[in-house]
């Protein structure tokens, strides 16, 4: 058995010794390769958010030469302004099952169900994606109880114009879907529970608990959206993608024939850089939200637009206001929406807002949404904890 062990032992070693060398290069490496124009790549991706760096590691993965630049930092966009949360999506759930069962369905029955049907197999992509990220990921991701704070026995006006969902808190129903989200998780998370009033002033004090009917709880997944991304851009560049921040697409390169043979870049993070060029096969824009300001590179300033802009704020506040291990929700805001408490890097994230927008990567946010935050958040808190600018 001994002899064996060390058989075994120094193969392992020997294996080792013959492996070649993982490391991420560093910047001035990855710029080098950029710069020099030696190489042409297979793929070039123009934007680092968790989409781009998803396709640089999927393509590298796939044995083609891979570049990707992004103009800023990796998740400096969207990519690092999330709610945080590895979300199934129970509003779209509830959504599609109000119009499944809703008068409305009664006109086009077909075309309700069809209906419901995109938006199901879109839940449950969800909740794939939730159970991966938490299961390969779990130094940088968890699961965390989201409170339902109940305070009428029925409401009005009716959550999602859904009448029989007025009845909700005094029949069970909101417990009962709850029970059925964990069952379409696989009970994978853990179990949703009740809270009395009792317990709720207790476990979250910073709840109006004396008007409490009951608390609803049940589970998410939170994450660290921009270690995330930064965690994907570097394995991708350990498998040997060539990555570089701070390195900004100024112009797309056509040969005789029109075809994209290539970009001229520039590094950002030398005030004087010259301008250089990156030549690749294919050409991907992995923009996000900004992808029409991408396009106008290739295609012209007059480029019919395809990305319906889309706003979403956030506002940080300080501690005391959600406890270290729980969050919550409001799903009766007055606009319609969701709106979550969760701690985060210790202090409590509250969002999110929906607005039609042109999408900016240094947005401003208006001030009307930070107010609309401000007095939404406290409608459930404790009359004593003032939400203030």
């Amino acid at each position: 058995v001994k002899y064996c062990q060390n058989r075994t032992a120094k193969q392992a070693n020997a294996a080792r010794k013959a492996a070649p060398e993982k490391r991420v290069p560093p910047r001035s490496e990855n710029m080098e390769r950029l710069e020099s124009g030696r190489e042409e790549f297979d793929i070039l991706v123009v934007g680092g958010g968790c989409t781009g760096a998803g396709v640089a590691l999927e393509a590298q993965l796939r044995g083609l030469t891979v570049a990707c630049v992004e103009q800023e930092d990796f998740a400096s966009g969207t990519s690092s302004k999330s709610t945080k949360l590895l979300w199934a999506g129970s509003r779209y759930l509830v959504k599609g099952l109000v119009k499944l069962f809703g008068l409305s369905s009664l006109a086009s029955p077909g075309g309700a169900f069809s209906e419901f049907m995109g938006t199901w197999h879109m839940v449950m992509g969800c909740f794939r994606e939730r159970t991966y990220m938490l299961t390969m990921n779990p130094h940088i991701s968890s699961w965390i109880p989201i409170a339902v704070p109940l305070d009428k026995w029925i409401i009005w006006p009716p959550p999602f114009d859904y009448p029989l969902a007025a009845l909700g808190p005094c029949t069970g129903l909101f417990v009962a879907f709850f029970k059925f989200y964990d069952l379409l998780g696989n009970w994978m998370a853990p179990d949703s529970f009740v809270m009395s009033a009792s317990t709720a002033r207790e476990v979250f004090p910073q709840l109006d608990a004396k008007r409490m009917k009951y608390v609803s709880v049940f589970y998410e997944g939170t994450h660290n959206d921009a270690r995330t991304n930064i965690a994907i851009a570097m394995t991708a560049a350990m498998k040997g993608a060539c990555i570089a921040n701070y390195t900004q697409v100024k112009s797309i390169l056509f040969d005789d024939a029109g075809k994209a043979f290539g970009t001229t870049c520039v590094d950002k993070s030398k005030p004087d850089a010259e301008p250089f060029e990156v030549r690749a096969k294919k050409i991907i824009y992995a923009g996000g939200p900004f992808t029409d300001g991408l396009r106008e590179l290739s295609e012209g300033n007059d480029v019919k637009p395809v990305v319906n802009g889309s706003g979403g704020t956030h506002i940080v506040l300080p501690p005391y206001y959600c406890p270290r291990h729980m969050g919550m929700v409001d799903m009766m805001t007055s606009r319609g929406s969701f709106l979550f408490f969760i701690p985060w890097e210790g202090y409590t994230l509250v969002g999110t807002t929906d607005v039609r927008t042109k999408p900016d990567l240094h947005h401003e946010v208006p001030e009307d949404e930070i107010q609309y935050l401000i007095n939404e958040c406290e409608k459930y808190l404790n009359p004593n904890l003032h939400v203030r600018r």
